[in-house]
């Protein structure tokens, strides 16, 4: 029997950052490589987007922090346990992005104006603020797979198990967004964009089947080790 331990909201959420960031390269992509000191050293280059991506990350985490405070007494008041709903809701957001559901969730308007606005005000900063001014205003993006991930949060019965949701999920959309930064997608023409999107599918896919396999195999789904 698997253990219920080794399913890791935080793991998960890193592999779900992963897999969505082909998404995020698309849509924050352009924002994060507006911080590069273009024509500076390679040190300005590391600072601005170090900066970027920390502040992101921190963005992202308290966010889930905030979403699994305000979410621990209703699930208490109802008697749920987290454990049995977050992988759950991770399977869910896989699938979402493995079939670009994500697509028809409503778009906040008013959140994508004041993102236009806020980053316009810090255009003017040096590059390393900039890359942590836009970094800030990041979450304000009228983004699906970032509003699953504090749904997610939402459920996860704690602060500290929602904050690690958070930064989970910000480490998994790292690396590839790094490397557009850094200008590899200099070549992506040699990538079908098609590709690149099956690619994507596939792994969710598979990370939401492993997922549903560990709590079936360890009685996870209506598991006494689950419940309160």
């Amino acid at each position: 029997m698997l253990s219920a331990a080794l399913i890791d909201s935080a793991s998960a959420a890193f592999v779900a950052g992963l897999i969505t960031s082909p998404h995020c390269v698309g849509m924050c992509g352009p924002i994060g490589c507006a911080t590069l000191p273009l024509g500076q050293s390679e040190s300005s280059l590391a600072w601005a987007t170090a900066s970027y991506h920390l502040t992101r990350a921190l963005c992202y985490m308290t966010i889930c922090l905030l979403a699994g405070l305000i979410g621990s007494p209703v699930l208490g008041a109802f008697g749920a346990a987290p454990a049995r709903i977050l992988p759950w809701l991770m399977i869910a957001m896989m699938l979402t992005v493995a079939f670009r559901l994500d697509r028809y969730f409503p778009k906040p308007k008013r959140l994508g104006g004041l993102f236009q606005k806020l980053s316009r005000r810090v255009r003017n900063l040096p590059r390393w603020l900039l890359g942590a001014g836009l970094g800030a205003v990041t979450p304000l993006l009228p983004c699906g797979p970032l509003y699953l991930i504090f749904t997610v949060a939402l459920f996860s019965g704690s602060l500290v198990r929602g904050a690690e949701i958070g930064l989970g999920f910000a480490l998994g959309t790292i690396p590839l967004l790094a490397l557009a930064q850094g200008g590899y997608f200099r070549y992506q023409g040699k990538i079908s964009p098609k590709v690149l999107r099956w690619v994507q599918c596939g792994f969710a896919l598979v990370a939401a089947g492993l997922i549903s396999w560990r709590m079936i195999a360890s009685d996870g789904a209506f598991g006494d080790q689950f419940c309160h």
